[in-house]
């Protein structure tokens, strides 16, 4: 049996598995270990030494008795180890090194390549040691003449085969196979016949590149698909001499975590299609860094050649990403060297957009701060940069502007109030694998937090319920208990449901879902003892927002030990809601409304703090829109794509009198703006950020700015001295030291986290749950869709643009429908449609999604030549017609 014909698990009869399902911290592929491997070994097995072993210390479990200890000899070393541990982490508990190629700390063991032979008193033959559990007085030898031998010998006919092409292979340089031959190899080939050869080499995605004759058939790649992610995007084909690895029906790879396989491939087999023939490692610096892109903060590490930023790769960060980055991680960076960056500032003159000195462009934004009005002043943004950009964005506009109309939430048009309803996980990430009901609401796991949906499946993997709500099935669907498609608008019914306060029958006639399964999954969860309910953007940006947020808070009610938190916002989104980039929050989570915390934070700066709540983004559109907001400052944010409402936002444009944008691109928003001024990008400027979890982590500098591009903080330190309260900061350090004088605990690796969902907002009315066909106001159309959107993880927007991988696996926007909406439409798959809304239109092909419920028609967020905020409003429930144009077949 090959790993290719393994089951959905991963595991084959008679392999080995771990006691507990835990296979520890990450081993590099050389079999040496990170220090935290080294020292600690498998989760939950730390040695016991015995007195003529090296000095260790026993884990908790092992000093309470609960796990039973098994006593052995390595290389005459006696150690106590608990039972369950392989010979091969026991000997590197002792700092011995046994050569693997197969084996992998996240994986079960498999024994595939026989590289970590050991010696075994009382055993005939040699024994892999990643697969042989320690025995009680097992005697063990990984020196001998036999194991040299026949390491020599595996690693002999590993080189049959393998190609001489090192000093063109991107793996060169950081290459186990070249580190293992160089230590335990022969040192020369008896073989002299030609090698096998292949075609070079095989794209097997945009992203994804084979060169088959590397290949040492390991089974990492395939197995990471099967047993971390879930996707079994890889495979193993043929037997002996034949065996390779290639993709299901030789399709394109299709994985959001094919980058890890990259990564975990002991020799150059698998290359990246962006890094290829970059760079060599040894010419590479490396430099700390936190992913940019969605909000779960996976800890990276740039690397870059000269001021080239080369490729980006996963960190070790056990408590948040562990090891892996999704590929929007892996290959999003190439927009960081784009040519089309800003580099000077713009201002408008004349209608047009020119060049212009930073002198030029900071006065003209500081003398409009100065007259106008501080009421008349918004601030949208702060997501996209540091921590200490944020707190010197508020310390600007709160402390020296005077306004309070401060919000990082660009991407929404159903705000809640913060302290009813904040963004994020209120448990750290790692805590979710340690569930026993997962529930998620509205939310597409893997396109918006694809790296929390590897813990998820490790939960799973360990027993964990997963339950699914959502309008539209999920590719993660086959590994749910229960999965529940329902009609949009009818969270509220479904929550109600879900913890045990509505009838299920009643539920069902509403939502259109299953009674029986609702029942089914509201046992569940009044079973669980630690239940995760994760709330997604499909379930909050609707006008029934308020009522899911109500019926999250009643859900947390009735089940005290349920975390139930909303997975919202992207970037530095939790760094910005934890500083206080909000209309009624200050730094730290406190209220704006708590008089104490105002006077402390005026007294820090030395200048009072407005005490009336400011508007949210929403609300600053809607004012400018009556005349009543006339300068807009947008740091970090593109609203005129973002913000789900196209109309309000040409409209509170044109009222506006003062537009500043600071931005790397000439986005929709900053071609639009009076003053554009160019700023660094993640890849540019240190500092910290705050991912969903409310952790901080630390990002350094790795790569010089174009041009006269200067970062966040510079800017608003430079306004603060043209309007006379100059900042005394010469480093972000002090920015973060001033911060902690403020927010109790701040410090690197800490969590600041979202307080819990408490309360529903109150004082307003819940609108009704709207359903299909019963369209209102501009939506009024007969035969309408309901029309929902959701985020892909791989978009066209301004930054993935200019990410050639990312581009190539996002394809183009389009518009799905269920089968019997499409047939009663006369549309098939493939054909060009409009799709049309009270405010807009938009062309699009269609793709029938047989789980789509019924009466929805589904368009992803993201492309910027199919702008589906151009079909939205802020009031109503959005309802659509589609209609084939020109038949794509």
């Amino acid at each position: 049996m090959t790993p290719g014909d393994r089951g959905a698990g991963g595991f084959a009869e008679g392999e080995f598995h771990s006691p507990d399902g835990a296979f520890g911290y990450p081993a590099p592929t050389t079999g040496q270990g990170t220090e935290a491997t080294r020292r600690q070994g498998p989760r939950g097995a730390s040695p016991v030494a015995s007195p003529s072993a090296p000095a260790a210390t026993a884990g908790p479990a092992a000093a309470a008795g609960a796990v039973p200890m098994v006593h052995l000899t390595i290389d005459g070393h006696q150690l106590a180890v608990p039972n369950g541990t392989t010979v091969w982490h026991a000997a590197r508990q002792l700092g011995i090194e046994i050569p693997v190629f197969c084996y992998h700390d996240h994986m079960p063991p498999i024994g595939a390549c026989r590289m970590c032979f050991v010696e075994v008193e009382k055993m005939p033959k040699l024994a892999t040691s990643c697969t042989l559990e320690a025995a009680e007085d097992m005697v063990v030898r990984t020196n001998t003449d036999r194991v040299k031998q026949g390491q020599r010998g595996i690693l002999e006919f590993l080189l049959v085969n393998h190609p001489l092409d090192c000093p063109i292979c991107d793996k060169g340089g950081e290459c186990p196979l070249q580190d293992n031959t160089l230590k335990f190899g022969p040192g020369a080939s008896r073989f002299i016949e030609t090698k096998r050869t292949f075609g070079k080499h095989v794209r097997m995605g945009p992203v994804l590149v084979l060169d088959r004759e590397r290949c040492v058939l390991c089974w990492r790649c395939v197995r990471f698909g099967e047993i971390i992610a879930g996707d079994d995007a890889l495979k193993g084909f043929e037997r002996g001499y034949h065996s390779q690895i290639a993709t299901p029906f030789m399709e394109p790879v299709a994985s959001k975590f094919i980058g890890n396989t990259i990564g975990i491939c002991p020799v150059g087999a698998l290359t990246s299609g962006t890094y290829r023939f970059r760079s060599r490692p040894w010419d590479n610096r490396k430099h700390q860094s936190v992913c940019p892109h969605c909000g779960c903060g996976c800890a990276a590490t740039l690397d870059v050649r000269g001021n080239d930023l080369a490729r980006m790769r996963a960190r070790e960060h056990p408590e948040v990403n562990d090891i892996w980055l999704c590929d929007k991680g892996f290959f999003g960076y190439d927009f960081t060297g784009s040519a089309d960056r800003l580099r000077t500032p713009l201002v408008r003159e004349g209608g047009r957009l020119r060049d212009a000195g930073w002198d030029e462009a900071l006065e003209r934004v500081a003398g409009a701060l100065r007259g106008t009005p501080p009421e008349q002043i918004g601030v949208i943004g702060g997501a996209g940069g540091t921590n200490e950009d944020a707190y010197l964005l508020t310390r600007l506009f709160r402390g020296v502007v005077g306004t309070n109309s401060i919000d990082f939430r660009a991407d929404t048009a159903f705000p809640q109030p913060a302290a009813a309803a904040p963004w994020g996980l209120g448990r750290p990430i790692s805590d979710v694998e340690r569930a026993d009901v997962i529930v998620l609401l509205g939310c597409d796991l893997t396109e918006e937090y694809p790296i929390v949906w590897l813990r998820v499946k490790k939960a799973v993997d360990g027993g964990a319920r997963l339950v699914i709500a959502n309008p539209w099935p999920l590719e993660i669907a086959r590994w749910a208990r229960h999965s529940v498609t329902y009609r949009r608008g009818t969270e509220p019914a479904v929550l109600a449901a879900l913890s045990g306060q509505g009838a299920p029958d009643d539920a069902a006639v509403r939502s259109g879902a299953e009674a029986a399964v609702l029942r089914d999954a509201a046992a569940l969860l009044g079973g669980a003892k630690q239940t995760f309910v994760l709330a997604g953007r499909t379930a909050l940006e609707q006008p029934e927002g308020a009522a899911v947020a109500a019926g999250l808070a009643a859900l947390r009610a009735a089940h005290p030990s349920a975390t139930v938190s909303l997975l919202r916002g992207r970037g530095n989104a939790g760094g910005a809601q934890a500083l206080g980039l909000l209309p009624d929050m200050l730094p730290g989570y406190r209220p704006l409304t708590d008089a104490r915390a105002r006077a402390s934070i005026a007294a820090l700066w030395g200048r009072p703090v407005p005490a009336s709540p400011g508007r949210a983004v929403r609300e600053m559109l809607g004012a400018a829109r009556r005349g009543d907001l006339r300068l807009l400052y947008v740091a970090g944010a593109d609203p005129a794509t973002s913000y789900p409402a196209a109309g309000a936002w040409r409209a509170a444009r044109e009222r506006l009198g003062l537009l500043v944008v600071h931005d790397a691109f000439l986005t929709q928003t900053a071609a639009e703006a009076d003053v554009v001024l160019p700023v660094l990008t993640y890849a540019e400027t240190a500092g910290t950020v705050g991912n969903l979890e409310g952790r901080i982590q630390r990002r350094d500098q790795a790569v010089l700015g174009p041009g006269e591009a200067r970062s966040d903080s510079a800017i608003f330190t430079a306004l603060a001295s043209r309007l006379g309260a100059p900042f005394a900061f010469s480093s972000w350090e002090e920015v973060s030291s001033e911060i902690a004088r403020l927010i109790p605990g701040w410090a690197e690796d800490a969590r600041i986290a979202p307080p819990p969902i408490t309360a529903p907002p109150s004082g307003a009315d819940t609108p009704r749950a709207s359903r299909p066909g019963e369209a209102r106001g501009a939506d009024a159309i007969d035969g309408a869709l309901a029309l929902v959107t959701g985020a892909k993880l791989f978009d066209r927007s301004a930054v993935s643009l200019r990410c050639p991988g990312i581009r190539a696996l996002a394809g183009e926007a389009f518009v799905a429908l269920p089968p019997d909406d499409a047939a009663r439409l006369g549309i098939a798959d493939g054909d060009l449609c409009e799709v049309r809304s009270g405010r807009g239109a938009l062309r699009l092909a269609a793709r029938i999604w047989s789980g789509l419920h019924p009466g929805h028609a589904y368009v992803p967020l993201g492309f910027e030549a199919a702008p589906v905020a151009t079909l939205l409003g802020e009031d109503e429930a959005p309802f659509v017609t589609v209609r084939a144009l020109v038949p794509a077949r």
